[in-house]
């Protein structure tokens, strides 16, 4: 193995300017209320770099921070395709400018949003949830099914007996923005699945908050906007969904501890050039119990982690506090690097440097 002494002065000299950090570790959901497939949503989470696919939900305080509000559904609002003007369903000309703004092309129906109390018009031929209404009143139903304009339409006329509902057409701007409140809808998870075996889409995670009666014969998941319990859903199903993302980086490569921080710290971000990346530093607690689901995805029995033993004592590279209190304080000589195993002793164990086992980098600004 090559000379160190360089290096072990570098590492000193970095953790002495980075002291006192706390937590490295990051993760995140981002919400999507445009209506795709299983599979659609999928490939559509998997080209995004902040948030590179469908969520994986590991703990019930990560499943109530998701943040699921905004969706668009259905009106019987539609523009006349010959004379290119709005109407209603009901056939009753509508003056739609204090509604909201319109866009051109193929925008012929009209879809309620609920952040912005607005209509918008859109391709009949995209999918979302609706608006029910019976003709002689003002009394509107939201379905939490996805369905283009004309199913939604034939939906409400023949849903109910009595032949006198139709998509909502909504008299006066106040109707619709008293009827635009928070519902309850099914949005996909990256739960699924496969050969008759529940996976995600990405990572490992134990965690399921089954509604009742659930799980049923679906293949694909969605959690309920407001209650957030987990449903099967057919998988060609389109329902609005939730990315997820992490900072975090799992190589599956063996390589030695320095080789492994200078893998990390040679990545980088074509899409954010200020990232820069380390071998991962982790405390006790959450953060620990998050990274162990990770660790759990290699192919080694161990991950290299940033500790390291220098001049007397144990240090994160990055410079983080240490708050393990269990670790050797004269641990043998090869025996000065830390790794993460799938044992999870609840602890970082001390390994002999020069192994070669897979390694986890993250990202920081």
């Amino acid at each position: 193995m090559k000379s160190i002494g360089p290096f072990l002065l570098f590492l000193l000299s970095l953790s002495s300017t980075a002291s006192g950090l706390g937590s490295v570790v990051w993760k995140g959901y981002s919400y999507q209320p445009n209506h795709y497939t299983w599979q659609d949503a999928q490939s559509y989470c998997r080209s995004s770099t902040s948030f590179p696919d469908l969520a994986t939900i590991f703990t019930q305080s990560d499943e109530e921070s998701i943040n699921v509000w905004e969706y668009y559904a259905w009106t019987g609002i539609y523009k006349h395709i010959y004379y290119n003007y709005w109407i209603s369903s009901n056939g009753v000309y509508r003056n739609l400018q204090p509604y909201g703004t319109y866009q051109s092309g193929d925008a012929y129906c009209a879809v309620a949003v609920y952040s912005n109390k607005w209509l918008n018009g859109t391709d009949c031929d995209e999918s979302y949830f609706f608006f029910c209404q019976h003709n002689d009143d003002n009394h509107y139903t939201f379905i939490p099914q996805s369905k283009i304009w004309s199913e939604a339409q034939q939906y409400c006329r023949s849903y109910w007996s009595d032949g006198q509902h139709h998509l909502a057409t909504f008299h006066t701007h106040s109707d619709l923005s008293s009827t635009l409140t928070p519902q309850d809808f099914p949005v996909w998870t990256g739960l699924h699945r496969d050969a008759g075996t529940w996976r995600w889409s990405t990572g490992l995670s134990q965690y399921r908050n089954w509604a009742q009666s659930q799980p049923g014969n679906g293949d694909c998941v969605s959690i309920s906007s407001m209650s957030k319990r987990m449903a099967t859903q057919n998988c060609s199903a389109r329902f609005p969904f939730v990315c997820f993302g992490d900072n975090l980086v799992l190589v599956k490569e063996n390589k030695t501890w320095e080789e492994a921080l200078e893998h990390c710290r040679a990545l980088s971000s074509t899409s954010q050039s200020n990232l820069r990346y380390e071998l991962v530093s982790v405390q006790p607690g959450e953060d620990q119990h998050y990274v162990m689901n990770r660790v759990m995805e290699a192919d080694t029995d161990e991950v290299w982690a940033g500790l390291r033993f220098l001049a007397g004592e144990w240090l994160w590279v990055n410079g983080a506090s240490m708050l393990y209190s269990d670790l050797p304080l004269c641990p043998p000589l090869v025996q000065h690097c830390g790794a993460l195993s799938k044992n999870n002793t609840g602890s970082v164990e001390t390994k002999d440097c020069s192994e070669k086992r897979n390694f986890l980098c993250y990202s920081t600004s």
